[in-house]
């Protein structure tokens, strides 16, 4: 019987074995979780989008933004600024303005006019103008006209442009400085009207310093007031002026002298036949009547506050007043009496005890009982311009008393030289009376003070 011995040589070659197969195995694990990791690392961070390559995909996450590619100030488009055939080439800027350091410095005088080229166009652009940190002007425009700077000297001006071209994006400031120069510049409001008409002349790039002197025969003597670095002057035309007549208003200036013709149109005035209770003509229109107007009144016409008071247009002080725009400057003829007078203002016919507004803001010059007037209320409005109020049945201010347009000053009532219920309203420069129609439709000429 054959017999088989398993010694030593037998074992050593089934363990060798064994090793091997165990060191193929790792090598293939190996090899298997080499290829998962490296699929792993290679898979496109967006799945929705298999066909991106993992090179064009690092490449478009490292590639800079647009805002980052485009540089800074170097690239900014430059300007050029334009005067009197001369050109100034500013460089601008992304910082805030600034008018700190070496700034450009253009002259405008006599026929300047400023205009802003641009090396290249912007989406949009404004030029302001600061005058001591204040701005004064402001217009989306490349041109600066004389009128647009209010008086001489030194202004700082910005331009904002806004870019999004190849090189830059975003808000580009230029700045520079203009020292503005001009020679007087008069502007009268019309130089033809009809009687009881208000002229406005308005004086351009004069110093406080500078003397202006005014001289004409509209039987007037205008006083000359600063406002808004301008020279101001309010001219009535009475109606007293003769129409079709050419008045003059002369102006000197240092050495230079503008005049001015005023043609006065025909204006026909109507003529009313006054009948009233004769007891009430005679408490009310007599010596002693005409004494106190002398000495309350009359002493308040010349009455020129230096600052305009008003605000805005004038509104009529009644609401809902029955009103005939020909009762200003008709001739009154009272009780058959043989002489006339004009009738300064409008009758606003109206209930008694309706509220009477002020037309206007200003300072109460009177408010008091007069005998021909009744309770009276005259109002400064600043430069000599005034509104009167007459025949009302109470008060609600008193003299000194600072109002606002639209504040109630008293009630519609029938005291004094009156025949019924209703407010007189009247408005004058000075002593001169205008039309009050004319002053709540058109405002004052030239003078717009919000």
């Amino acid at each position: 019987m054959r017999s088989y011995y398993r010694g030593p040589s037998y074992q050593g070659k089934s363990k060798s074995r064994f090793t091997a197969v165990r060191i193929v195995i790792i090598i293939v694990l190996c090899i298997i979780l080499a290829c998962i990791l490296y699929l792993g690392r290679s898979k496109p961070e967006n799945p929705g989008n298999p066909s991106e390559s993992p090179r064009n995909h690092a490449t478009e996450t490292e590639k800079p933004s647009n805002a980052a590619v485009k540089p800074a100030d170097k690239k900014i488009p430059a300007i050029t600024v334009n005067v009197d055939d001369i050109g100034y080439k500013i460089q601008g800027s992304k910082e805030v303005a600034s008018f700190s350091g070496d700034v450009r410095t253009v002259g405008m005088g006599k026929g300047s006019m400023l205009h802003v080229a641009f090396d290249e166009q912007p989406e949009l652009y404004n030029i302001k103008l600061y005058k001591d940190s204040e701005l004064v002007f402001t217009g989306k425009t490349p041109i600066i006209l004389p009128e647009d700077i209010p008086a001489d000297g030194e202004y700082n001006a910005v331009c904002e442009a806004v870019y999004d071209t190849k090189d830059f994006s975003g808000t580009a400031n230029y700045c520079f400085n203009i020292k503005a120069d001009f020679p007087p510049l008069p502007i009268i409001s019309a130089t033809e009207t009809v009687p009881g008409e208000l002229l406005v002349i308005v004086v351009k790039y004069m110093s406080p310093e500078e003397k202006l002197e005014v001289e004409t025969d509209l039987d007037f003597k205008p006083n000359v007031f600063e406002y808004d670095n301008k020279k101001v002057i309010l001219q009535p035309v009475s109606y007293y002026n003769q129409h079709d007549k050419v008045y003059n208003i002369k102006l000197k200036m240092g050495e230079e002298t503008y005049s001015y013709a005023i043609k006065v149109n025909e204006k026909e005035f109507t003529v009313q036949h006054l009948t009233i209770d004769p007891k009430i003509e005679a408490e009310t229109r007599n010596d002693e009547s005409a004494k106190e107007r002398a000495e309350k009144i009359d002493p308040l016409r010349p009455v020129c506050d230096d600052v305009p008071h008003w605000r805005g247009d004038f509104i009529m002080p009644v609401e809902g007043g029955r009103v005939r725009e020909y009762d200003f400057g008709k001739r009154r003829y009272v009780n058959g009496s043989p002489t006339s007078y004009r009738h300064n203002g409008l009758d606003i016919g109206h209930d008694e005890g309706v509220p009477v507004m002020a037309s206007n803001s200003g300072r109460v010059l009177i408010a008091e009982y007069l005998i021909q007037t009744g309770n009276t209320v005259i109002i400064e409005h600043g430069f000599g311009l005034k509104t009167w109020y007459y025949h009302m049945s109470e008060l609600n201010v008193k003299t000194g008393d600072m109002v606002e347009k639209g504040q109630v000053i008293g009630k519609v009532g029938s005291t004094g030289f009156s025949t019924g219920p209703h407010l007189h309203f009247s408005a004058s420069v000075n002593s001169v009376y205008i039309n009050p129609i004319t002053l709540v439709n058109e405002g004052v000429p030239l003078l717009e003070i919000d």
